[in-house]
């Protein structure tokens, strides 16, 4: 992971302003260890110049010249540093290779943080497998479908292992499909992606020598044929179930949910309906910025007590109360 990018992760926790994505991000890089540097270097800023101003001032009188925020905030960072200093001093007592598999029981799509910072939306049924902790190598392994978007850190690459193929990137967001039956497809949105079957019994080592390896930029997108053990590489259709996985620009102030049910419906090309007079007068105030449908949906499901299903291309929204909802 990139120093400038923690940098800026702390910066901004710091500020008050992360958005909900960068909060998870934070805890979870701050739980590895991985923010301790950062932390520390955020603190000496915040102190030095209060030091500079006078030479004999006690320790405990630092803080009180401060400004309250701010102060509150250091207060808040001592005490994670030194939780996180004391962790460091105790004998490792746990294996230093835990693997977390994580499968998806809902009928909808889960979201899971990994301990880098990266983001995998699973489908329904969906298993992800992963360390509690990367390496040199970030290995995961993955059957069913999900969507990545992957931290940059081009010193330690990324690696899916999902049926027959290896998928290995550096920084992008990509769909990989992966089915018992040995089908397999990988669509890129962003970023480039190396799809290559490895020889038997290599699956997964990195720098493998491969049966077979395909480049994919931005757009394109990669299908395994078990019959032949090929990959047969083409461009993304330009009506695709991917563009669902696209970033929106939208915001609604108090816009009643059918109406807002309409415009997600025509940016992703997907048929989203609102079940009962009641649910779709409910007056909705969100921002989607920089959002794709999936954290939509959830953002939309925590904030107005509603569950969604999926029926062929249609997504319906139903409450999940008995009481008439408010639409004032």
């Amino acid at each position: 992971m990139e120093e400038d990018y923690l940098k800026k992760l702390v910066k901004r926790y710091l500020d008050k302003k992360s958005t909900d994505d960068e909060l998870e991000i934070f805890v979870s890089l701050m739980r590895a260890g991985k923010l301790d540097q950062y932390i520390q270097e955020a603190m000496d800023q915040d102190i030095e110049p209060d030091l500079q101003k006078t030479h004999t001032i006690q320790r405990k009188n630092i803080f009180t010249r401060l400004r309250w925020p701010a102060a509150a905030t250091i207060a808040l960072i001592l005490s994670l540093y030194n939780y996180i200093s004391y962790r460091k001093n105790q004998p490792d007592t746990i294996a230093k290779i835990n693997i977390i598999n994580f499968r998806n029981h809902t009928a909808n799509v889960a979201k899971q943080i990994l301990p880098d910072g990266s983001k995998v939306w699973l489908n329904p049924n969906t298993l992800l497998s992963y360390p509690t902790k990367f390496g040199k190598l970030r290995e995961v392994s993955m059957e069913g479908e999900a969507f990545f978007e992957v931290t940059k850190d081009h010193s330690h690459p990324f690696q899916i292992t999902s049926g027959k193929i290896l998928t290995t990137v550096w920084g992008t967001s990509f769909r990989i499909r992966s089915m018992p039956d040995g089908y397999a497809k990988v669509s890129v949105l962003t970023g480039k992606v190396s799809v290559s079957i490895p020889e038997k019994g290599r699956l997964k080592t990195y720098d493998v020598t491969s049966h077979e390896e395909v480049m994919l930029l931005p757009q394109e997108e990669v299908t395994y044929q078990q019959s032949d053990r090929h990959l047969v590489k083409a461009p993304i259709p330009a009506v695709s179930d991917m563009q669902i996985w696209h970033k929106a620009n939208l915001s609604f102030e108090n816009t009643p949910l059918n109406a807002v049910a309409v415009q997600l419906s025509k940016y992703y090309h997907v048929k989203i309906d609102v079940e009962g007079e009641k649910l779709g007068q409910y007056q909705l105030t969100a921002d989607f910025t920089d959002k794709n449908l999936a954290d939509i949906l959830i953002l939309i499901s925590k904030s107005v007590h509603t569950t969604y299903a999926r029926n062929d291309n249609t997504i319906i929204l139903r409450t999940t109360i008995k009481q008439a909802l408010s639409t004032n």
